[in-house]
């Protein structure tokens, strides 16, 4: 059955899109259930990085093409397609913990916009890359066409959407649609080093760092990085971290 399913393990958040008869392809419930699971780890002081994958060798086909039809048949049930996804991409922008993207085989339309809104993308060696919706009729949203735009640049943006064609791995990192490229049997191991040393560092002055880069793209953020970041002056955490410094042992940070 298509589920999405989340597990916590040492300070990282597992969030799994699991529907191998469609190659994870995202129904409006998995939408839905995508953006509160996620909203639920945000709040969880015990989660320090969250990492949405794909079950087996996909990330996600995208939306699920075989709700289309319904989706479209009303000006309703369009409304409440639209809401739905609108609801996810709004919980993914207001997270406050860092979010990576591990990416193996399709990684297309709803998908490829799920990407690019995490903080960071590592992918497996032959994955592809792609965003469909000139060739399905579809117009693109605006808010998404913004987000390529910030991550690869207007050539890029104009030639995947104009196109609808899949970029290869070796593309994909050109483009900077992801930070790198690993060998398949390592992907997973390379994820969780590096969600782990994020996990291990100061909580208020990683969220600091996630919204003052958000603010770069997104001016009406800055104010709230100026915040976050003058929160980090003589908190626990900046202590300690000062501490366990001198002392030359691992610091322990309580998010406080």
């Amino acid at each position: 059955m298509p589920e999405i399913v989340s597990a916590v393990r040492d300070g990282v958040g597992w969030v799994t899109m699991s529907n191998p008869a469609r190659r994870n392809a995202l129904s409006t419930a998995m939408l839905a259930a995508l953006a509160s699971a996620v909203r639920e780890m945000d709040l969880d002081p015990d989660v320090r990085t969250v990492v949405v994958t794909g079950a087996g060798e996909t990330f996600t086909a995208g939306a699920d093409i075989s709700e289309f039809a319904a989706h479209h048949d009303s000006l309703a049930a369009r409304e409440n397609w639209e809401a739905t996804l609108t609801g996810l991409f709004e919980t993914l922008s207001g997270l406050t913990t860092p979010l990576i993207a591990m990416i193996r085989g399709h990684c297309f339309g709803a998908g490829m916009a799920l990407a690019l809104s995490a903080d960071l993308r590592i992918a497996a060696e032959g994955s592809t890359f792609g965003i469909p919706a000139a060739r399905l009729g579809i117009g693109y949203p605006f808010a998404l066409a913004q987000t390529l735009v910030h991550v690869v640049g207007p050539g890029h943006a104009g030639e995947m959407l104009f196109t609808a064609r899949a970029y290869s791995d070796r593309e994909a990192l050109a483009a900077g649609l992801v930070n790198r490229l690993v060998p398949a049997d390592g992907l997973e191991a390379d994820v969780l080093a590096v969600a782990t040393s994020i996990a291990g560092n100061a909580p208020l002055a990683v969220r600091a760092a996630k919204a003052a880069i958000k603010a770069a793209a997104h001016p009406a953020l800055v104010p709230r990085a100026h915040d976050l970041i003058a929160a980090t002056a003589g908190s626990a955490d900046e202590r300690e971290g000062q501490r366990a410094f001198l002392e030359r042992r691992p610091p322990e940070f309580e998010g406080r």
